[in-house]
């Protein structure tokens, strides 16, 4: 009887403890994140993503919402904790809207660090400064703002400081450096002229060809199907729109054809870097393009399964749409027909920018060129790494789609610096900018718009 009634209470107990871990299993994955993702993405109806005229005007968001009485061309990137409280005691719902929206993407924090500086060392920061009594007192007491995107855990460090740091400048100008190795690799470029059809490979369907440029099957891949969109002109710096239109055409013909051969293969994904600066192996123009396996290469993949995430959390609403939004309206966007620029807050260094719209045409290829125009022409930077990635090829416009057309276009300043863009910091912990992204816009807008009259 004894036997019998301990044989009861631990069959008791083993139901109990297998109900409280299937409880405990079915919590857990109900509260991760990434499985979340994994189990209810295919059931996801998010909205659409559309590049819409601006109902209310960044004017109009400054005036009724940032409460900002001085002319716009005073925004800055420090003062966006003021412009996000006053929109908080805002009554006006469109305010609020926008305060949900900005909370919903990004986390704001602001921050201050203070030193002690000793009088010898307060000798030598003056002679950094030219004895600026403003620039002395900033120094003493840091003002750093940290805007961090919740979905996609990118962030940005804000402290105007960092651009005030000295630097070692080498001795010939960047824009010299430049036109002189531009002449010079022009002498056996493997690319030029009909070079390329004994210097390169072949995709394994063979090669495609338009009158501007060329595909070329790169000699070593980092992908099963990765290849090459060649520009016929030498000069990555000064090509014309036409030449940039033809190599994104090409890039999607080849995208096409990689799919119509393995439809497995759906995610469309580019790089592009010119100068050695950026990492370019050849000065001569030319495209990275790869279709990815399923799913995007994990930076990519990153942002988008944020924006699915974002769309559960709120409705079903699009991640990409309310992005611009809040972008519009503290602006930083610049329209060129349906695609937006944006200088973004996040950026991974200081002369970054973004280019968004439902699909890559004509109007993205003036915008790329416009950008080019301005950083080349009136900023003498000369050297950029761009990475663009399109919706995949199995994702049909009648249901819409999460992934826009998004391309990120890094300005690697500058091509003759001693020291590196990149350091630590910024590869493995957040991004660390000097530049405020305000100053940013108005040189583009600026340059934008006197080549648009």
């Amino acid at each position: 009887m004894q036997s019998r009634r301990l044989e009861l209470m631990c069959l008791l107990f083993t139901i109990i403890f297998c109900i409280i871990i299937s409880i405990y299993q079915y919590y857990f994955v109900l509260n991760l994140p990434s499985q979340s993702i994994l189990f209810t993405s295919a059931k996801l109806k998010s909205d659409k993503f559309r590049i819409l005229p601006n109902e209310h005007s960044s004017i109009w968001f400054q005036k009724n919402c940032f409460q900002i009485k001085q002319r716009s061309d005073n925004l800055a990137i420090a003062n966006i904790p003021k412009y996000l409280n006053n929109a908080r005691s805002s009554t006006n719902q469109i305010c609020k809207d926008f305060v949900q929206k900005f909370d919903a993407v990004f986390r704001l924090e602001e921050i201050h660090g203070s030193l002690k500086i000793s009088p010898v060392y307060l000798q030598k920061i003056n002679r950094y400064f030219n004895k600026d009594a403003k620039l002395v007192e900033q120094i003493k007491n840091q003002r750093i703002i940290k805007i961090y995107n919740r979905h996609t855990h990118e962030e940005m460090l804000y402290n105007y400081m960092r651009s005030r740091r000295p630097q070692t400048k080498s001795e010939q100008s960047a824009e010299t450096y430049t036109l002189q190795l531009m002449e010079e690799s022009k002498t056996n470029c493997d690319f030029c002229g009909k070079n390329y059809l004994n210097s390169t490979a072949e995709d394994a369907f063979g090669r495609l060809e338009h009158s501007l440029s060329y595909t070329a099957a790169n000699t070593f891949k980092y992908d099963r199907w990765h290849t090459l969109i060649v520009s016929r002109n030498h000069d990555t710096l000064h090509l014309t729109e036409d030449e940039i239109g033809d190599m994104f055409k090409l890039a999607q013909e080849w995208f096409q054809k990689v799919y119509s051969i393995e439809s497995m293969y759906t995610c469309p994904e580019m790089i592009w870097d010119a100068m050695p600066k950026s990492g370019a192996s050849q000065v001569h123009t030319h495209l990275q393009v790869s279709l990815g396996y399923d799913i995007y290469y994990g930076n990519i993949e990153r942002i988008r399964q944020g924006a699915r995430l974002y769309a559960q959390m709120n409705n079903g609403k699009n991640y990409f749409n309310d992005y611009v939004y809040v972008h519009q309206a503290l602006g930083l966007t610049i329209p060129i027909g349906n695609v937006r620029i944006i200088i973004h807050l996040t950026p991974i260094k200081d002369l970054e920018v973004m280019i968004l719209g439902e699909r890559l045409e004509k109007d993205f290829y003036k915008a790329l060129n416009l950008i080019f125009r301005v950083f080349v022409d009136d900023l003498n930077e000369f050297s950029f790494s761009l990475g663009m990635h399109l919706p995949p090829m199995n994702e049909s416009n009648a249901n819409g789609h999460e992934m826009p057309v998004n391309c990120r276009l890094l300005f690697r300043n500058p091509v003759t610096n001693l020291r590196a863009d990149m350091n630590g910091l910024d590869l493995y912990t957040s991004s660390v900018i000097g530049k405020d992204r305000y100053v940013l816009y108005r040189q583009l807008k600026e340059g934008i718009t006197k080549r648009q009259k």
